[in-house]
């Protein structure tokens, strides 16, 4: 129970820092999603306030010695820069060969190719698993997207964040376990 409230608070700690950051730029309630690539996991706030948390699965780490061979999870403070209802997420760059998934569901793009997303293919969540990006089972990155900005409306497929309805931040941190 000691090693879970240290976790917490360390969370919390990032968080109320995070926030602190964000609201000082923004002059605006702080929406986030905390991603903690040590523990494989994503905690949604309101402010200091956890308001929903999952199991992810991240970037994954081949080979140490291989760039190549390593899919890592960016680090730091990124803004959702589009998001899809579904989109195709492929790379022919990957040492474990070309791949092609259409109609993913609740993409949120964070930088360049790397987005928060769901992952019908797999349930290895807890454990890095991914090319870089953050996956969600389909029910919670439901959730998330509809809980980040921007906002989509109804009836919309995708959504780029605007001046009035700007993109959710994301915090990313932590060491991927090997």
């Amino acid at each position: 129970a000691r090693h879970v409230m240290q976790r917490a608070s360390a969370a919390e700690a990032v968080a109320e820092r995070v926030s602190e950051v964000i609201a000082r730029r923004t002059m605006r309630p702080v929406f986030q999603p905390i991603v903690d690539l040590s523990s494989g996991r994503v905690v949604a706030y309101e402010g200091l306030v956890p308001v929903f948390a999952t199991l992810i699965a991240s970037g994954r780490v081949r080979d140490p010695e291989d760039p190549r061979g390593t899919f890592d999870t960016p680090h730091g403070l990124f803004r959702i820069t589009s998001k899809h209802i579904t989109h195709t997420m492929d790379g022919d760059h990957a040492v474990d060969g070309p791949y092609s998934i259409e109609d993913v569901p609740y993409v949120m793009y964070f930088q360049l190719a790397f987005a928060l997303h769901s992952a019908f293919w797999h349930n290895s969540f807890g454990h890095p698993r991914s090319h870089g990006c953050v996956n969600l089972a389909p029910d919670d990155a439901r959730w998330l997207f509809e809980w980040a900005g921007p906002t989509l409306p109804a009836g919309w497929h995708v959504i780029f964040p605007t001046e009035t309805d700007p993109g959710t931040w994301v915090h990313i941190h932590g060491e991927t376990p090997e």
